[in-house]
């Protein structure tokens, strides 16, 4: 086999480090989704914990979407009283949006989880991108010598 020439080294060191900057920028993109996932999850949480407090916020809403559906043509008329299926279904209607706004921010949070998973978890890229940055002041630890590691047993 032939050896390779400094050319092609220098090529080869290009390429190796143009792939862990991509890593780091997809590690970092990876990063910014799980942030935006978990400042949606904040605000979905102080949503709800404004309804639990002050549920007088939601009747007007509710009332309203109510409306839209169709108001009183769905009440349900017992013996001397109405039951609003409206209100019930225009509730539920807010419910299902909240469990599926809080599902879409798990899963975005996932998808960067994911991300940084795939991307930072070879480490022997992230020490040689740490090298390449901080030059050959940073060395690696040398492997333990394998005489000592099979008399271990």
């Amino acid at each position: 086999m032939m050896p390779m020439s400094q050319n092609e080294n220098d090529a080869a060191s290009v390429v190796e480090t143009a792939k862990n900057i991509v890593s780091l920028v997809a590690t970092c993109i990876g990063l910014i989704v799980i942030l935006i996932g978990l400042k949606y999850a904040v605000d979905i949480f102080q949503l709800i914990f404004a309804i639990l407090e002050s549920p007088s916020q939601l009747t007007s809403a509710i009332q309203q979407t109510a409306g839209s559906i169709g108001g009183s043509a769905f009440d349900l008329r017992l013996e001397g009283r109405s039951v609003p299926l409206a209100n019930l279904m225009a509730l539920a209607v807010y419910c299902c949006g909240a469990l599926l706004i809080a599902w879409l921010t798990l899963a975005l949070m996932h998808t960067g989880a994911k991300i940084v998973s795939l991307t930072a978890g070879d480490r022997r890229a992230v020490k040689q991108l740490l090298q390449s940055a901080f030059g050959r002041s940073l060395q690696p630890k040398s492997p333990p010598d394998d005489s000592t590691t099979r008399n271990c047993g």
